[in-house]
C-alpha cells in the first residue's frame, strides 16, 4: 500500500486549476518529457514518493490534500517527504550508507545514534519524530496519538532550510547567507543553535530576537509571524485588530449576549480580505 492516496483525475484536475500543461509540470520536476506526467494522470503509473511534495509545491496545492497520508509516517514516508532518494539522503549524511539507510527502512537493522540528529535536520523533523518513524518500519505500535502540536522554531527552521537550499548548508554559510540578504549579525553559533532547538529568548539578548527573526523571515520570504509560537502570533493578531477597531472607531467585539467579532469589524476584514495584494 503506497504512503499517500493518489488518484490521477484529482492530479489531472489540480494541474487543470493551476492552468499548466502536463509539460510545465514535467519540467518543474527535472523531468526530460511529459509522458511521466500524462501516465500519473490516466492512473497508469504512481508518481515516486520523493516527488509528491514537489507536484503540490508546483500545483500550489497541500501535499496533504492533493495526496492524502495513508496512517503514521515511517522512515520511508519522510525521506519522500523530503524530496530524497535513498541514495541521495545516504549522501547528505556523513556516516550513514545507503545500505544502512536501507536496512533501517526496510525494519531490518536500527540506525546508528550517530547518524539521528543530521537524518532528522535533513528530513526537517525533531529527532524524537524521526524516532517515531523508525520505529513504525520496524512494526512498533505507536501510542494513542496525543494532540498535535504546533511546530517548534526548530522544526519550521529546518523545514526552510530544507525548501531553500539544495543540500544542507553549515551553520556558518547559513548565517552568511543571511546576514548577506538581510542585514543582520547572526553567528554560526547562533544558527547551529535555533537549528539544534534552542529558543530565541535563550540565544538572542533581550531586545534583539525580534531583530534576527525578522531578518531571518525575510530572508526565507515568509511572515515574521511564521517563526513565532501560537500564543505569540495569537497575541500579536488580538493587537493587530485592536488597533484596527480603534482606527475605524468601531468595536472589536460584539454588544450583548451574542458575543465574537462585531459586525462592523466584520465588515471591516471581509474589505480587507477582498482587496488585491498591494491595494491601499
Amino acid at each position: 500500500m503506497p504512503p499517500r492516496r493518489f488518484d490521477g483525475a484529482e492530479l489531472r484536475a489540480a494541474r487543470r486549476r493551476a492552468d499548466l500543461t502536463q509539460k510545465q509540470v514535467a519540467q518543474g520536476l527535472g523531468l526530460s518529457a511529459h509522458v511521466a506526467v500524462a501516465r500519473w494522470e490516466k492512473g497508469e503509473r504512481f508518481p515516486p514518493a520523493e516527488k509528491m511534495v514537489g507536484i503540490a509545491a508546483i500545483l500550489g496545492v497541500d501535499v496533504d490534500t492533493l495526496f492524502p497520508r495513508e496512517g503514521p509516517c515511517d522512515l520511508v514516508d519522510l525521506r519522500s517527504d523530503a524530496g530524497y532518494t535513498q541514495s541521495a539522503a545516504a549522501e547528505e549524511v556523513k556516516g550513514l550508507s545507503r545500505f544502512a539507510l536501507g536496512d533501517a527502512e526496510g525494519g531490518r537493522r536500527r540506525l546508528d545514534p550517530d547518524v539521528i540528529a543530521p537524518l532528522s535536520r535533513l528530513y526537517g523533523v525533531d529527532p524524537e519524530a524521526l524516532g517515531a518513524a523508525e520505529d513504525q518500519s520496524f512494526g512498533v505500535a505507536a501510542p494513542a496519538a496525543a494532540p498535535r502540536r504546533p511546530p517548534s522554531l526548530a522544526e519550521k527552521l529546518n523545514g526552510l532550510v530544507r525548501k531553500a537550499f539544495d543540500s544542507v548548508p553549515t551553520p556558518e554559510m547559513l548565517a552568511e547567507a543571511v546576514n548577506a540578504k538581510a542585514g543582520t549579525r547572526l553567528t554560526a553559533a547562533q544558527v547551529e543553535a535555533l537549528l539544534a532547538g534552542a529558543s530565541a529568548a535563550d540565544v538572542f539578548a533581550e531586545g534583539s530576537a525580534e531583530v534576527a527573526l525578522t531578518g531571518i523571515a525575510a530572508f526565507f520570504d515568509v511572515p515574521q509571524l511564521a517563526l513565532q509560537d501560537r500564543a505569540g502570533v495569537e497575541i500579536r493578531v488580538l493587537s493587530d485588530l485592536q488597533y484596527l477597531a480603534a482606527h475605524h472607531d468601531i468595536a472589536l467585539a460584539a454588544r450583548g449576549g451574542d458575543g465574537g467579532v462585531s459586525s462592523e469589524m466584520l465588515a471591516v476584514l471581509n474589505d480587507l480580505v477582498s482587496r488585491t495584494p498591494g491595494q491601499p
